[in-house]
């Protein structure tokens, strides 16, 4: 992995890292708030989540790929001016993505689990295209990354419809007579909708975590290889950790796998973006890897553990009664907390620390 493309900061480390950090992960609660709060459960958690989503790989190339300085213009401009700018990029980024799944992926049915599970494979799809697969192959058409970034973000879509066409099946809606299920836009694929998911969010969850450990062992187990021999490498070594991880919480220790999803994957991808991100990548800077790495997990656990209580506590406040839980309750405050958690914040957390590069707390 090179430096440009691993590195998920974007914004220079300060000295007051953690008074920043906390400050700024308030900050971001504080929006996640305002944006989920005034909306009725299920717009929500279809609508405004997805929308959020819609946005969310630009975003990624913008900050993972681009650092915050693409296009070129922006660097004209500071903070606050900047992130305004990065964010209103983002958002037509929204509409446009967003328009185009609601007509060629959901068929004009409006959102439906098909169409909300294909735009979370879209950013999956980002999070292992840019750190592991360094854009290649279209990183061999041009050495410019703007234009390079800009032809991979488009083959992002089509490369997570293919993966959601062959991978994902939706048959148990019909089966229990979920309302918006339509077998005109089901793929009909290899495993259950919940599998399928489940499965993709560990892989994500892997990589994100690996940012802790600055990609080891990837890094010596690709040794001096390129691309594509690195990308294939480190695509086994993911995808046998996954299956490891998944098989060991799922069949050893018997967890409901949506419940498994949202306590490990999806908690912990958002426990790193609060502990690297929130946090300039700038703890434990004296510890070597893996030890830093291993120090920064357990600040993650301790972080994930947390969030899930508050965002499952928010979902109690936001619709007056405790959602229910497990299939017998239809996943419903699993949903409503993958959707506040990854769907909202995680995007919010790209703004905070990227985009406005934390400000107001952090001036010149």
């Amino acid at each position: 992995m090179t430096k440009s493309t691993t590195d998920i900061l974007s914004t220079p480390i300060t000295d007051n890292i953690l008074p920043t950090g906390i400050i700024g992960i308030v900050v971001v609660l504080a929006i996640a708030t305002l944006c989920i709060f005034p909306f009725e459960q299920q717009f929500f958690v279809n609508w405004v989540a997805t929308a959020f989503m819609a946005a969310t790989p630009t975003q990624i190339f913008l900050g993972l790929l681009w650092h915050n300085e693409t296009p070129k213009f922006v660097n004209k401009f500071s903070p606050p001016v900047k992130g305004l700018i990065l964010t209103a990029i983002t958002m037509i980024a929204s509409v446009v993505v967003f328009s185009g799944l609601l007509h060629f992926v959901s068929g004009g049915h409006g959102i439906t689990p098909m169409l909300v599970q294909y735009t979370i494979m879209t950013v999956i799809v980002t999070l292992w295209i840019i750190p592991i697969w360094e854009c290649w192959p279209l990183s061999k058409v041009s050495s410019n990354p703007t234009v390079f970034g800009i032809l991979t973000l488009i083959a992002v879509y089509p490369i997570a419809y293919l993966l959601w066409s062959i991978f994902f099946d939706y048959s148990i809606l019909q089966t229990i007579g979920f309302p918006n299920y339509y077998a005109d836009i089901d793929p009909k694929g290899m495993f259950g909708m919940w599998q399928a998911i489940t499965f993709a969010v560990t892989t994500s969850g892997v990589v994100i975590v690996h940012v802790l450990f600055d990609f080891w062992p990837m890094n010596k187990l690709c040794g001096k290889a390129v691309q594509p021999l690195r990308g294939i490498i480190s695509t086994i070594y993911v995808l046998v950790l996954s299956l490891l991880i998944y098989n060991l919480f799922v069949t050893v220790f018997g967890m409901d796998v949506v419940d498994f999803m949202i306590r490990v994957p999806v908690c912990m991808i958002f426990g790193t973006l609060l502990v690297n991100n929130m946090m300039q990548g700038g703890l434990f800077k004296e510890l070597a890897q893996p030890i830093r790495g291993l120090a920064l997990i357990g600040c993650c656990i301790v972080a994930a553990l947390l969030m899930h209580e508050l965002y499952a506590f928010a979902s109690s406040l936001h619709t007056g009664q405790e959602l229910a839980t497990g299939p017998a309750g239809g996943y419903t405050q699993e949903i409503w907390i993958a959707s506040a958690m990854l769907g909202v914040t995680f995007p919010i957390i790209f703004v905070v620390s990227g985009f406005f590069n934390f400000w107001p707390i952090k001036r010149k």
